[in-house]
């Protein structure tokens, strides 16, 4: 998989290196005895290469003695130093000689095993820098340190001019906040990076710095879409990894994709594969999938390392263009999944479908949807209907429904045509916010949608259908069992006879939506008012009668279950 990268170069090296940046270097003392000689530091201030020419001439290299701290109280001792932009090696002494060095921990020494100093790049990009570590520690004292590393030897699009990132939880999900540093060129990047008190991390590594370059990670080590570090001490060492994989980085394995369109009305911006290998970016062009031959099969090859991915195709280049609703048969979490070992892939599949050769579907028609609000207040944004099948697909192509004889039943009838197996699920309000969609109480019904959520199922017949009425969030009609715990009880009205208004009073044995309809002695309804839920028990609600002409007529209270009625003179 190939990325390409454009960027703008502006000479500025020659610039930074001249620029000297005040460093301050603050190390608390807690928990240790202060050497009656102070605190000192000691590294490569002087001659930063060793190549005989001083790049900061106040100072001298690796002397114990020469830089000493200043004690600011509370365990911290401090010194600022006037440094050119370069990666420094360094030391903190509890003292004044090389015995009473400390001992740095693998997590932020030079190499993990080898060459135990700090280490420190000066960016140069601000006037000042700072960093607070504990003695002998990579943090700062109470908080823990990662040094994180990945490989991107196997990456095909090889390492970003941006430079290498890491991002997580730890450090405000900023893809451009923490570089990682290859000092010798082995094509492993590193840094280490308080996660403060936590005893563990989310993160995942970025080519660049921008999410645009966000790694795809295998679902062998996908935790809600990150990785996961738990930290074992405060100064812990991540394993090497390899870039879009779950350990270290093995030959990649070609898999090729392919897609049968011939069903489907393919989208100006072409099919695309997206999956956890590559950021589920529909739009990514490296996945574009093209047709060659004109038989509407629709391929891309991409070099993956080994792992489990999950994935689904894309007919377009946006999810609103539209994406499969995969049959709970090949569905996995709302996706396809393929395991990556050693040998090449093919995934061969019909676009909606789980096998390779394509099913004619059904002929389109009539499906009418119903759903029960009896236990849920229906929103004055409405009530509505999403599903796969639409055009646009999901939320965007809301299809709302109605309750024409106030029974609290809400249908909408779609004319749906393309695959037998559809996905659909109803919402309560503004379709745009997530907590009004059916939740959990669709599972046992359900299927995973891919995001944390579920959606019902249907298999289309070609002939119209009316699907059973379901309450909402729920797989059963919740008119089931309860139309006696549903009943009203007496209702009175007064005054008598009414004029503007008549107050009613009736008792419930369960909070229900309640619906009033004044009817004339033809049984015409001449006004009719939701009342929403009302709680369980005695309750009075007022009419309004103003505008209604004299006589008598009928006042009907009904909460979707049961209806009582009661006769009033109005003058």
């Amino acid at each position: 998989m190939k990325k390409f990268f454009t960027f703008c170069f502006v000479a500025l090296s020659a610039m930074m290196a001249q620029a000297q940046v005040a460093v301050t270097f603050n190390v608390d003392m807690t928990g240790s005895t202060v050497d009656a000689n102070g605190v000192h530091m000691a590294g490569n201030f002087n001659d930063v290469d060793y190549d005989g020419t001083a790049e900061n001439a106040a100072y001298v290299n690796w002397n114990p003695s020469a830089i000493a701290l200043a004690d600011q109280g509370n365990g911290i001792w401090s010194v600022t130093l006037n440094l050119v932009a370069e990666r420094y090696e360094f030391k903190f002494i509890n003292g004044n000689d090389w015995p009473f060095a400390e001992d740095v921990p693998p997590a932020c020494q030079v190499e993990v095993a080898g060459n135990d100093n700090r280490f420190w790049s000066i960016s140069g990009l601000n006037a000042t820098e700072s960093m607070t570590v504990c003695y002998a520690s990579c943090a700062a004292c109470g908080e823990n340190a990662v040094r994180f590393r990945v490989d991107m030897t196997q990456e095909a699009a090889g390492v970003n001019p941006a430079g290498i990132f890491v991002a997580g939880d730890f450090q405000g999900w900023n893809p451009a906040g923490s570089q990682l540093i290859d000092p010798d060129g082995n094509g492993t990047f590193e840094g280490y990076f308080s996660i403060g008190a936590a005893i563990s991390a989310q993160f995942k590594f970025i080519n660049g710095n921008d999410w645009a370059f966000a790694e795809g990670i295998p679902a062998d080590c996908n935790v809600a879409g990150n990785r996961v570090i738990d930290v074992v001490d405060a100064n812990t060492v991540v394993d090497v990894i390899c870039f879009s994989a779950c350990g270290p980085c093995q030959a990649p394995t070609p898999v090729l994709f392919r897609v049968d369109m011939t069903l489907q009305t393919v989208n100006a911006n072409g099919p695309h594969v997206a999956g956890s290998f590559q950021g589920w970016n529909p739009g990514d062009a490296n996945t574009l999938m093209t047709d060659p031959d004109g038989d509407n099969i629709y391929e891309v090859t991409l070099l993956l390392q080994p792992g489990t991915y999950q994935y689904k195709f894309v007919n377009g280049a946006a999810w609103a263009d539209g994406n499969e609703s995969l049959p709970a048969d090949c569905n996995v979490g709302g996706n396809r999944e393929v395991v990556v070992a050693a040998d090449p892939v093919v995934e061969h599949f019909c676009y909606n479908q789980c096998g390779a050769e394509c099913v004619v579907d059904p002929d389109p028609a009539d499906i009418t949807f119903r759903v029960n609000m009896f236990n849920t207040a229906p929103d004055a944004a409405g009530v509505w209907m999403i599903g796969g099948f639409t055009n646009p697909a999901w939320q965007a192509g809301a299809v709302q429904m109605t309750d024409a004889d106030l029974d609290g039943v809400y249908e909408c009838t779609v004319n749906i045509g393309g695959s037998a197996d559809i996905q659909y699920k109803f919402m309560n309000g503004d379709v745009n916010a997530p907590v009004n969609e059916e939740g959990t109480g669709i599972i046992n019904c359900g299927i995973a949608n891919g995001v944390g959520g579920y959606n019902r199922l249907h298999t289309r017949a070609g002939i119209a259908e009316v699907l059973n009425t379901v309450c909402f969030d729920s797989c059963a009609d919740c008119i089931i069992g309860v139309q006696e715990a549903m009943a009203l009880t007496v209702l009175n009205a007064y005054p008598v006879p009414a004029n503007e208004f008549v107050t009613l009073s009736f008792g419930q044995v369960k909070s229900a939506p309640i619906t009033v309809r004044v009817m004339n002695n033809l049984g015409q309804v001449v006004y009719t008012q939701f009342l929403g839920n009302l709680p369980t028990g005695n309750n009075q609600v007022r009419v309004n009668l103003e505008g209604i002409a004299s006589g008598i007529y009928a006042i009907e209270l009904s909460n979707g279950l049961d209806k009582t009625a009661v006769q009033i003179a109005v003058q």
